[in-house]
């Protein structure tokens, strides 16, 4: 997040400037190095001696989070968030990775602690946050001196007296927890800093400054979230903290805080640019970049948001594992939606075939990523890296071999057509396989359809199914937009039965990832009727 010693220049610089907006609190920068020292040498009488020293957090975005991982890393404890919609198994075997020596909650979320087991563990520090929608909650007592073993609340440590601290001396680890699409947890790690360079690029690429509000509006769980945060802390800027479903409020906060940019996940883009309240931020907000990524954007979106914003939003490629590998601005994106990118300054990008080699533009195949921002090793194995040589002159070099399919046009933009999370892996060699690659993405830019996703089911007695839920842009175009999806469909996989159903919403978590149980949950009692149907009109045509 920040460092104390980058919070006391920023203070001494501009005491008064605001740093941080959390709801109806603004601190100061003068107030927020104040606090981070306070907890921070609170922090530091309380750690376990055990060593590595880890930290993880399971609360909802608030002020006080940003102030206590501010203090790990001013002690250089590395600091990690868990996904607090995860399953208690999940959050058990993301902990049993990690092995943290401190462990932060807030009430909300302590219930999945205490049912993923690690609410009491031995030799573990417990810190109770409050967290968001908890302020009338009674607070946490402050206790002057707890026993060991006891739980720590953020009272007792913000109440402690400031004190010269020393960061805890061990190898530096940086680590993230990314979920597969089942909700499967898996520690990434990093044995080396990045955050200057990266710092350093994105403002010679982008120009941020100290004048920069930010809004937050990803769970501070989610790697991009802290470390688009970081950016502007450390360039003395405003961060703010917005909500994740509160779409008016959001707006409200870009207009009345003069935020010039953001991260949004596309799905929450997507719902923004839907909503009435957004109509006018060209004219009354201060927007000047605006970053999405993670999944494709469809023409609606790109067109949407240039009316509403202006030339403002970027569309990113990257993962847990690879960092930000490719970024497209506002003017490419308009004529080339289905792009990723291209790649950013330090950034090599591969597309390989199934033995490692370099493909030319044009064909498509496994994507692999050479940065100084991957990661080291997953946390229970070794990262998937090979040595390819693309020939221009830097020799065989270490690249990370990504989930993805894709394929490299004659200017050098990534395309993806295929990612972990879609219908199937990528790396399939059969012809039907590879025919889903691409497929929800030709189907999202079909006229009419403002969202949608695709679902592979196997239905017992009767075999795998597409069921393809949508949203239309509007009411009145949702018969249009169904004959497409469904002409798409039946071009590109006539093998396998596609259900299309207009829904009003895909739901999707904080971080964007489509909640599917959720989504069959609904659609599925059609599926299984259209199936019937299908069946009993069989049975019913004559000899």
């Amino acid at each position: 997040m920040i460092k104390l010693q980058d919070a006391l220049r920023h203070a001494a610089e501009r005491p008064d400037h605001v740093a941080l907006v959390d709801g109806g609190r603004r601190i100061t920068w003068s107030e927020l190095a104040d606090e981070i020292a306070k907890v921070a040498g609170g922090l530091a009488t309380v750690l376990p001696p055990g060593r590595p020293a880890r930290a993880a957090f399971l609360c909802c975005n608030g002020w006080e989070l940003v102030v206590t991982t501010a203090a790990f890393e001013t002690l250089g404890v590395p600091v990690t968030g868990l996904d607090f919609e995860a399953s208690p198994d999940a959050t058990e075997t993301a902990l049993e990775q990690l092995q943290p020596t401190v462990v932060v909650s807030s009430k909300l979320h302590r219930p999945l602690l205490i049912a993923s087991g690690w609410a009491d563990r031995e030799g573990v520090l417990q810190v109770h946050l409050h967290g968001v929608g908890e302020e009338l909650a009674a607070p946490e007592p402050i206790v002057p001196e707890p026993a060991a073993g006891e739980p720590v609340a953020y009272s007792t440590l913000a109440a402690a007296q400031t004190a010269a601290t020393s960061p805890v001396v061990q190898p530096y680890e940086s680590f993230a927890v990314g979920y597969d699409a089942a909700g499967a947890p898996r520690l990434i790690v990093r044995r080396r800093a990045t955050e200057a360079r990266r710092l350093a690029e994105l403002v010679d690429e982008f120009a941020f400054d100290e004048d920069d509000v930010y809004l937050v509006t990803v769970p501070m769980y989610h790697a991009s979230s802290p470390g688009w945060a970081r950016v502007f802390f450390a360039l003395g800027g405003t961060v703010v903290l917005g909500p994740y479903h509160d779409l008016a409020e959001m707006c409200r906060l870009v207009t009345d805080e003069g935020v010039t940019a953001t991260l949004m996940v596309p799905p929450v883009l997507s719902r923004l640019l839907a909503h009435p309240a957004s109509a006018d931020l060209r004219a009354t907000s201060r927007l000047r970049f605006l970053l999405t990524g993670g999944q494709h954007l469809n023409r609606w979106i790109v067109n949407e948001a240039w009316d509403r914003f202006g030339p403002v939003v970027h569309h990113y490629y990257g993962s847990t594992e690879t960092g930000l590998v490719t970024v497209l601005g506002p003017d490419e994106l308009a004529v080339s939606p289905c792009r990723s990118g291209r790649a950013m300054p330090g950034i090599g990008i591969a597309v390989l075939d199934g033995e490692h080699r370099p493909l030319p533009p044009g064909v498509r195949g496994r994507v692999a990523v050479a940065s100084y921002q991957l990661m080291d090793a997953y946390g229970d194995a070794p990262a998937p890296s090979v040595l390819v040589d693309l020939g221009d002159g830097q020799g065989p070099r270490p690249f990370l071999l990504t989930g993805d399919d894709g394929v490299i046009d004659y200017e050098g933009r990534l395309e993806l057509t295929g990612r972990t999370a879609g219908a199937v892996r990528a790396g399939l060699a059969d012809d039907r396989e590879r025919a889903f690659f691409g497929l929800e993405s030709e189907l999202l830019d079909q006229p009419g359809v403002r969202d949608l996703a695709v679902l592979r089911v196997r239905v017992p007695d009767h075999g795998d199914v597409l069921a393809v839920p949508f949203v239309p842009v509007a009411r009145d175009l949702e018969s249009a937009a169904y004959r497409a999806v469904s002409a798409v469909c039946a071009r590109r996989v006539p093998w396998i039965s596609a259900h299309v159903i207009p829904v009003d919403a895909v739901p999707y978590s904080p971080t964007g990832t489509i909640r599917g149980r959720e989504l069959l949950t609904e659609i599925m009692p059609l599926v299984n009727l259209y199936i019937h149907l299908d069946k009993q009109s069989a049975t019913e045509i004559p000899a």
